[in-house]
């Protein structure tokens, strides 16, 4: 007697240290998704916030690139009045520049503040024709080195020219583009070139282009280019003024190696040989969100903890039964309660995988009891399920890790050997199994007999489908009962004609 409390209090006891276990486990996971909600908000905060910081560095980016782009625009169009310009085209057409042009019509278009630190005109060949600097008349020859620095601009502008030019029957016609009655500016040629460049210690934009005439057309002698430099500094007024209307801070030029995580920066002008890049201290939102959303979701956090805590106390004794219940009806759908072996559901979804995966090939067998009807009519059911039992360990033992046994109905089995597709290692195994269903099993102080019959198939070669493979695997079950049962047959091959290797019938 006090031994069988013993037990019963080692069960009790036993079933309390899972009951705690299952408790510190639901505690563990409520504390996890507590932890696991606080970090997918802040995670989901972190990355609004990272998104908001690159938004607006993309904005301020493109901003910045828009700001430059429409400076050299004006610069351009300031430029054309007069290398657009048949006076200028006119003039040059002497080689040089008079003082009474300058005079009366350079002075007069090159107001002072203007803001034009070199106005240069040179040949296609790089000589100077004639400079000023600062609004004042110098030697030509003194732009040399600022024409040395700007060669790729004035070749590109010299290629453009040639480029535009359209020859005609008495000389050249420079292409442009058609006026459009939504532009607000003029319709110009296109024949200008751009860079920004640090001209004497200040970053500026260079725009050369061709002097050509208003008229376009290009006579003969004339068809070699003068081509017309300026120079624009970028002040720090001027960028004054771009940062106000920006709304940024520290606009500025910086070394395009320059390394500073508390500056943004992005190449402007379009110039590859500019060393030089925009930089300003960017505006970051995410510090104003994290100040704004962290309480908020401290509060939410604080509030799912709540609801979690009560979730887990309500539901800790109900998850081990639902469990217990659950585990219980998986295995009872997929296995025969008889004899433990899977049923037809279970095995058909094991093959329905192996088809659906195609990457090996797997085999089949099918195998019918001999006699088993008899054995039920003369023995009773408790005879025919001692046998279905007893046969059933024979096959699982036959088969151990090779492939899974399953028991379809009545007397009817199913074999599936995943990874095999020799014809003849899959026939000696059918064939064994037809042996192990031939020996006698003891029941109830007698031997019962049965036999067995078997029908093998293989993927891919008899079918790519549940219902086709096992068609082919009853087929060659026929066979081999029609053939005289207690064999196995392996569908469509030669191992099915009668030989002795086949026949499996006992002695």
């Amino acid at each position: 007697m006090s031994a069988g409390i013993g037990k019963s209090d080692l069960v009790i006891e036993l079933g309390a240290q899972r009951r705690r276990r299952m408790k510190i486990t639901i505690g563990i996971a409520a504390v996890a998704i507590v932890a696991l909600f606080a970090c997918a908000n802040f995670m989901v905060l972190d990355y609004s916030v990272r998104r908001a910081n690159d938004f607006v560095a993309t904005t301020e980016k493109t901003l910045v690139k828009n700001e430059f782009r429409h400076q050299i625009e004006q610069v351009v169009l300031y430029q054309s009045g007069i290398s657009f310009w048949d006076k200028s085209f006119d003039e040059l057409g002497t080689g040089t520049i008079s003082e009474e042009f300058v005079r009366r019509d350079l002075r007069h278009l090159i107001r002072a503040d203007s803001g034009f630190s070199w106005m240069v005109f040179a040949t296609s060949a790089g000589g100077p024709v004639f400079a000023m600097r600062d609004g004042r008349v110098v030697e030509a020859e003194t732009s040399g080195n600022l024409l040395y620095w700007i060669i790729d601009l004035t070749k590109r502008a010299e290629a453009s020219y040639y480029e535009a030019l359209q020859r005609t029957r008495d000389g050249w016609l420079i292409e442009t583009q058609k006026a459009s009655d939504d532009l607000l500016s003029p319709s110009i040629p296109t024949i200008s070139v751009t860079g920004m460049r640090m001209i004497e210690g200040t970053m500026s934009i260079v725009v050369v282009q061709a002097v050509v005439p208003r008229r376009l057309f290009i006579p003969d002698h004339r068809k070699t280019p003068v081509l017309m430099v300026t120079v624009k500094p970028m002040t720090a007024e001027m960028l004054l003024r771009s940062q106000q209307r920006l709304g940024l801070t520290d606009l500025g030029f910086s070394p395009i190696t320059l390394v500073d995580d508390d500056l943004l920066t992005t190449g402007v002008g379009g110039d590859s040989f500019n060393p030089m890049v925009a930089s300003w201290r960017p505006n970051r939102p995410g510090s104003f969100v994290w100040t704004m959303a962290v309480p908020q979701i401290a509060a939410l956090v604080a509030i799912f903890v709540a609801v979690m805590g009560f979730v887990a106390w309500k539901f800790s004794s109900l998850v081990r039964a639902l469990e217990r219940s659950e585990a219980r009806n998986a295995c009872l759908a997929r296995h025969d309660a008889l004899t433990g072996a899977l049923n037809r559901s279970g095995f058909e979804e094991i093959v329905r995988g192996l088809t659906a995966k195609a990457i090996a090939p797997f085999a089949v067998i099918a195998v019918d009891l001999d006699r088993f009807k008899q054995v039920n009519d003369s023995h009773g059911h408790a005879a025919g399920d001692a046998v279905l039992r007893a046969i059933t360990d024979r096959f699982r033992t036959r088969i151990g890790a090779r492939g899974t046994l399953a028991r379809l109905g009545g007397d009817e089995f199913a074999v599936v050997i995943p990874g095999e597709g020799d014809p003849a290692a899959i026939l000696a195994l059918a064939q064994t199994l037809v042996r192990d269903a031939q020996v006698p099993i003891p029941f109830a102080g007698q031997l019962l007999g049965v036999g067995g019959s078997a029908g093998a198939a293989s993927f891919p070669e008899h079918g790519r489908s549940l219902d086709g493979i096992m068609q082919m695997a009853d087929h060659a079950l026929y066979e081999a009962k029609k053939g005289g049962r207690n064999r196995a047959i392996f569908a469509g091959a030669e191992f099915a004609k009668d030989d002795p290797d086949t026949d499996t019938r006992a002695a």
